[in-house]
C-alpha cells in the first residue's frame, strides 16, 4: 500500500484532510516532541483532519446557543466520537498490511515522571500542528490558527503513527494573513501583542477567560484553549469566505458582531462600525475595510 492508496482508504472511512509528514520531517525534534519516543520503529506520521460544519459555529455567531451547536458538532463529537472511529478503522488496515499503528488523538497531556526508568520520561507531547505543515496540509496563520486551503481554520486533527514507510509531502505555506488582521482587531480583550518581527503573541490566560466564544477545550484536543468559536476565530472564517475552496451560497456574517469584555459585559459592534474601527487602525493600509467584520 503506497501512501496514495492510504489517502483513499482514509477518506473513505470519513476523513476530509490526510497528509503523511515522513521521518525526515520530524527526526530531529527533542525528544520531548518526537514521534520516535512514542514509536522508536516510526517511519511515517499520519495527519488526518475532519472539517467542523460551518452551520456548527451559526448558534455562537448569534450569541444564542453554544454548547448543542459548537460544543458538540464543532468539537467534542469530532474528538471523542468521530475521530477515534477514523483512526481505528485506518490502524486496523495499516496492521492488517503487517505494519505497526499508534492511533493518537490530537493533543497529549502533560507528561509523567519516567516511570523510574533514568532514560526515559513521561508523556511525550507531539506538536500536531507542526507535523499538519510538514505533512502539506496548510500551515499556521497570523493569529495562532492552523488553516488549511480547503477550509480555513475549520478543521479538527488527530495522528497515526505507523513504521510504513510512506512518501511524504512537502509543506504548503499559505498566504492568507498577507495584509489582513481580521482576528487580531476582532479580539474584545486585547489578547494579541505585536512581537518586533512582526510576529504575533497570544495571551493564553486571557483566551482562558474569554466570554466570547472560547471553549476550555481538553489537553486531548488539538485545540486544548479552543478559540476556534470565539470573535477571533470567526472574525478569520470570514476574512478567508473567498480565499479557501469551499464556498457557500450565502455570506456567513449576517448581522452586527456581539461580544463581551473580560467582566462579562456585552455589546453590539454594526457591521459598518467594524468596517471604520478596521480601515483606521494602524496598517491598515491595502486592506479591504470588510475584511475584519
Amino acid at each position: 500500500m503506497n501512501a496514495s492508496e492510504l489517502k483513499s482508504k482514509a477518506k473513505a472511512l470519513g476523513a476530509d484532510l490526510v497528509g503523511v509528514a515522513s521521518r525526515q520531517a520530524w527526526e530531529q525534534l527533542p525528544r520531548e516532541q518526537n514521534p520516535l519516543s512514542i514509536m522508536p520503529s516510526c517511519q511515517s506520521v499520519i495527519v488526518l483532519g475532519r472539517k467542523i460544519l460551518r452551520g456548527a459555529f451559526r448558534g455562537v455567531e448569534e450569541g444564542t446557543n453554544f454548547s448543542s451547536t459548537y460544543g458538540h458538532y464543532g468539537a467534542n463529537w469530532h474528538e471523542f466520537t468521530f475521530f477515534p472511529r477514523l483512526s481505528f478503522n485506518l490502524a486496523l488496515i495499516l496492521e492488517e498490511e503487517g505494519y505497526e499503528a499508534v492511533p493518537m488523538s490530537g493533543g497529549t497531556p502533560a507528561g509523567e515522571p519516567g516511570q523510574g526508568v533514568a532514560d526515559k520520561q513521561g508523556n511525550v507531547r507531539l506538536d500536531i500542528h507542526f507535523l499538519a505543515e510538514a505533512a502539506g496540509l496548510g500551515s499556521m496563520g497570523k493569529g495562532g490558527f492552523f488553516l488549511s486551503p480547503e477550509y480555513g481554520h475549520r478543521q479538527r486533527l488527530a495522528l497515526i503513527l505507523t513504521d510504513m514507510p510512506l512518501q511524504g509531502e512537502q509543506p504548503l505555506k499559505l498566504d492568507f494573513c498577507q495584509d489582513c488582521r481580521a482576528c487580531i482587531e476582532a479580539c474584545p480583550l486585547g489578547a494579541y501583542s505585536e512581537n518586533p518581527d512582526g510576529s504575533y503573541s497570544l495571551d493564553q490566560g486571557l483566551c482562558a477567560v474569554c466570554k466570547n466564544g472560547s471553549q476550555p477545550g481538553s489537553p486531548l484536543s488539538c485545540e486544548p484553549c479552543d478559540r476556534l468559536a470565539a470573535s477571533c476565530g470567526r472574525a478569520c472564517l470570514v476574512a478567508l469566505e473567498d480565499k479557501i475552496g469551499e464556498k457557500f451560497q450565502h455570506a456567513f456574517r449576517k448581522r452586527a458582531v456581539w461580544q463581551r469584555d473580560i467582566d462579562g459585559r456585552a455589546s453590539v459592534v454594526t457591521l459598518q462600525q467594524k468596517a471604520a474601527r478596521v480601515a483606521s487602525a494602524p496598517g491598515a493600509d491595502g486592506r479591504q475595510p470588510g475584511c475584519c467584520s
